[in-house]
């Protein structure tokens, strides 16, 4: 739209009267650009993790990133329990962010719901965290209470020490776990992003997809 908006005040070759405009036209889109670059570019994004089981349900939340230098060390789930007239499992992931020096830096969310309780940090011992995977429910049909998003597991180092989310998962009918998602070697997890059926009159099911991002890390 901007490019459409550009080419017009080009052809009409009236520049004593829109210059002002053309200027400040060109100065939005280069801190469009550069808002996209410092989203990704500035990271060193090197992979996006997808799971191969998500539900397109609801609506993917904002891409967050933990600040630069900082890399995920630590997750916690956000799990509604058992018990609701609609239950909705997992309602959050917020993953805790530190430097190289084991610091905190603070801790990024994407989409977060109403329901639950936080179920606890999950921090490395050592390291950063550098893949995980989900255990998703497929959709029930009309007659059966769906959930998607069950329980997340994420891993330390490359094939290191593994945490659930959610530890003694109550009775929820079984979902299954997606393939292990992995950083690169000379990458960690840095960044989410949660797709999200938000809370409304009937079957909702909270979280339905997730997607993690890896920086770069030497």
């Amino acid at each position: 739209m901007v490019h459409q908006y550009l080419i017009s005040l080009l052809e009409m070759n009236t520049f004593g009267v829109f210059l002002p405009l053309l200027a400040s036209s060109c100065l939005l889109l280069g801190v469009a650009t550069q808002d996209v670059k410092k989203g990704s570019a500035v990271r060193n994004v090197t992979q996006e993790l997808t799971i191969n089981n998500g539900v397109d349900w609801g609506d993917w939340g904002p891409i967050e990133f933990c600040d630069e230098g900082s890399f995920v060390h630590g997750f916690e789930v956000l799990f509604d329990p058992t018990g609701a007239l609609d239950e909705t499992a997992v309602n959050g992931v917020k993953l805790y962010c530190a430097n190289d020096d084991h610091y905190d830096t603070g801790y990024v969310t994407s989409t977060v719901g109403s329901s639950g309780q936080w179920q606890g940090m999950r921090v490395c011992h050592e390291g950063f965290m550098t893949g995980f995977r989900a255990e998703v429910l497929e959709p029930q049909g009309v007659v059966h209470d769906d959930v998607a998003v069950e329980n997340v597991e994420m891993q330390c180092g490359y094939n290191g020490e593994i945490f659930a989310g959610v530890l003694d998962l109550p009775k929820f009918t079984p979902g299954t776990w997606s393939d292990w998602q992995q950083c690169e070697q000379g990458s960690t997890v840095c960044g989410l992003q949660v797709r999200f059926e938000a809370v409304s009159v009937g079957d909702d099911a909270a979280t339905t997809d997730l997607s993690m991002y890896c920086c770069k890390h030497q």
